[in-house]
């Protein structure tokens, strides 16, 4: 990770969900959902809601079916943070 990018707070089992604020203002919370896989939403766009994936290095982000939004594999920290 580089060190300019931006820190995604990830929940843990002992904080199961945590947000943060999206350079478009938006409020992304984050729940775990089993180790290494979280759920999205959006405070902007009540219908928005994907899954998050993390390996250590990269995300993938899957939105639920019929969600038209941002999503794919191998994203950075600073991609989801603008991307939001």
């Amino acid at each position: 990770m580089d060190a300019d990018e931006p820190q995604i707070p990830l929940p843990t089992a002992r904080e199961k969900e945590v947000s943060f604020l999206a350079r478009s203002g938006a409020v992304v919370t984050l729940r775990l959902i089993d180790t290494g896989r979280y759920e999205v939403k959006l405070d902007t766009r009540g219908d928005y809601t994907a899954e998050l994936r993390y390996d250590g290095d990269t995300f993938e982000l899957h939105p639920a079916p019929g969600v038209h939004a941002l999503g794919g594999t191998g994203l950075s920290a600073t991609q989801l943070y603008e991307g939001f």
